[in-house]
């Protein structure tokens, strides 16, 4: 039996044998979770008594040339939270979890802080923990030395299996892990989302979701308990306008508009700020660490200041109603971050070195691979040019349309819209002409 496309553009991928075994049968994900849960620990190992020249350290490749990117920007961009499905930590949580207090998380009390008018949760931590996590990749050099992966992964095990054992319905995953906001924010752009056809009537293992079925475009987590215990309920692919959920999002979280400027800010406003001011004298005179991080802080408080000012102007101007507006610009956004890390890491890291770190991998897991290191220095410095003169003007094509959907779905006149549209667009536009000059 085939997949079959129905009428509304999906399809019903369930009705495949083989797929419906894969989202169905309870032993699947647990044995997909062995395998990658052992790469992940053997990963930290061979980083650790390997070489010490990232480039041929299978620990170093294996995370930071393969994992993180291609293959999670990649599958969030495309497939929405379908990574929750394979997380190596998310599987360690569901496992400790069955042993710990099982308390509720902080998120239940429904507290809400008020910043400038805007309704900040719990769910903000995401954001901190996603800058956290980012830092000392480049700012510490954990990335460039393979010495130093245990000491960034072993701590945040200990925090996925301390928040798993003190909370309960993968607590961890929905409200602490660096990538959960990130998986949010990117689902939204996902022209691909797989979700049940219906509500199934299963409890959701998370407790997240009035409507209790499988859907990459939410905060769902893939433990699949939805799927294994109404098999009958079908799974589909759908397909729709990228970025058309900002748009049409019911419950706008202003937690994740600031994700999504937390991405831009760290993607790339942070190449070019960052840089300009850990340049500057006064930064440079403090010791240590101390000024890559300040020049990283900077860019982030930057990044968010200055949206703030810019939607200030925008909203005052077209009279728009402030929080919810904030939110949805605020996500409107991300793409400017995504196309700036997918154009620069992953499309620039594999043309330039993609076959090596590929070799790496498969000869560390006792693979023989001997692809080309990469393509031609011609072609690299070609997609280097297009890079910074069409890549990112798309991304601010992209960031555009979806902000004029926004402005027009939110106002009753054109004129009303554009004045909430025209000062977001020129400041992604000015943005991004900084970007391409240091760039």
């Amino acid at each position: 039996m085939s997949t079959e496309t129905d009428s509304n553009g999906s399809i019903t991928i369930t009705r495949n044998r083989f797929v419906r075994f894969l989202f169905t049968n309870k032993y699947v994900q647990p044995t997909v979770n062995l395998l990658t849960v052992g790469i992940f620990f053997y990963a930290i190992y061979r980083a650790a008594v390997g070489p010490a020249d990232s480039s041929t350290n299978f620990g170093a490749v294996a995370f930071f040339d393969l994992w993180w990117s291609p293959v999670m920007i990649i599958s969030l961009l495309f497939l929405g939270r379908i990574w929750c499905f394979f997380c190596p930590l998310g599987a360690i949580v569901r496992f400790t979890q069955r042993f710990g207090l099982r308390r509720h998380f902080p998120m239940y009390t429904h507290t809400k802080w008020f910043v400038y008018g805007l309704p900040i949760s719990i769910l903000s931590l995401t954001a901190v923990t996603f800058a956290l996590a980012r830092w000392p990749m480049y700012k510490v050099g954990v990335a460039y030395t393979p010495s130093l992966i245990p000491y960034y992964w072993l701590p945040i095990l200990g925090v996925a299996v301390g928040v798993s054992l003190v909370y309960q319905r993968q607590a961890f995953c929905r409200y602490v892990c660096p990538a959960t906001g990130v998986m949010s924010v990117t689902a939204k752009l996902s022209p691909l989302e797989v979700a049940q056809t219906s509500e199934t009537g299963v409890q959701c293992a998370t407790l997240e979701y009035e409507s209790e079925y499988l859907s990459t475009d939410r905060r769902c987590t893939a433990c699949m308990k939805c799927t294994t215990e109404r098999p009958d309920e079908d799974v589909e692919l759908r397909f729709r306008w990228p970025g058309s959920k900002i748009v049409t999002e019911r419950i706008p979280l202003v937690d994740e508009a600031i994700v999504a400027l937390v991405i831009w800010a760290i993607f790339p406003i942070d190449h070019v700020l960052g840089d300009a001011v850990a340049s500057t004298a006064l930064v440079q005179g403090l010791p240590g660490l101390l000024t890559p991080t300040t020049a990283y802080l900077v860019s982030i408080a930057a990044t968010i200041i200055g949206f703030t000012a810019v939607h200030r102007l925008a909203s005052d101007w077209s009279g728009l109603e402030w929080t919810e507006s904030f939110t949805k610009f605020g996500l409107a956004y991300a793409p400017l971050g995504i196309m700036y890390s997918l154009g620069a890491h992953v499309i620039g890291g594999l043309l330039e070195s993609g076959g090596e770190s590929l070799n790496v991998f498969a000869n560390g897991l006792g693979i023989a691979l001997a692809l080309p290191a990469g393509v031609s220095p011609a072609i690299v410095s070609s997609w280097e040019v297009f890079f910074a003169t069409g890549w990112l003007w798309l991304a601010v094509a992209w960031s555009g349309s979806i902000a004029w959907q926004v402005a027009t779905t939110m106002t009753d006149s054109k004129r009303r819209a554009l004045r909430a549209f025209v000062p977001h667009v020129a400041f992604m536009s000015a943005c991004t002409f900084l970007v391409v000059l240091a760039h």
